[in-house]
């Protein structure tokens, strides 16, 4: 706003200012948000290499981002198979970086069924960005309407991974 005088007063100055550094906070949690929603919303290869949504519609799921060369990976999916006894596991999503096939060994070998098996659309280094994950096992709980709700990253304790596999076996809808 400008005075009669034709100057800038200092007041409109710093509410500028304001606004401006309140406008630049308000999109860095936007851009949070929609990093959320990529995920939710992105394409993957399941093990017959068709493209498929990342997290199924209406089913919360925990997505178990792991490596065939992952020693913890492979330490948490046998404490799965040991808590599952057989059961099914329909709410487990084992994102594999090398491809989906490659996780299929990982869930016979712990006798783990009824799992999504899925890996990178494009390259390991593009579901690398995607996920911003800091290493394998990264594990991430979506609700049904697929929002995160939940994130490990690494080997978690076994209270943590016991909340996981309720959702994993459908006993509860988030950890």
């Amino acid at each position: 706003m400008r005075h009669r005088s034709g100057t800038v007063s200092l007041s409109t100055v710093v509410l500028l200012v304001v606004a401006c550094a309140c406008a630049a906070l308000v999109g860095k949690r936007l851009h949070a948000r929609t990093a959320q929603d990529k995920l939710a919303t992105a394409i993957v290869r399941d093990i017959s290499g068709q493209r498929v949504a990342l997290v199924p519609k209406g089913q919360p799921t925990v997505v178990m981002v792991s490596s065939r060369t992952c020693p913890w990976c492979k330490k948490a999916l046998a404490d799965f198979g040991q808590m599952a006894e057989g059961q099914p596991v329909p709410g487990l999503t084992l994102f594999t970086l090398e491809g989906a096939a490659d996780g299929a060994p990982m869930l016979e070998k712990e006798g783990l069924r009824g799992a999504r098996l899925v890996g990178p659309a494009a390259s390991r280094e593009e579901a690398e960005q995607l996920f911003r994950y800091p290493g394998t096992p990264t594990f991430i709980a979506f609700d049904r309407h697929g929002r995160v709700v939940h994130t490990i990253p690494g080997y978690p304790i076994r209270p943590e991974l016991a909340r996981l596999f309720a959702v994993m076996v459908r006993e509860t809808d988030e950890p």
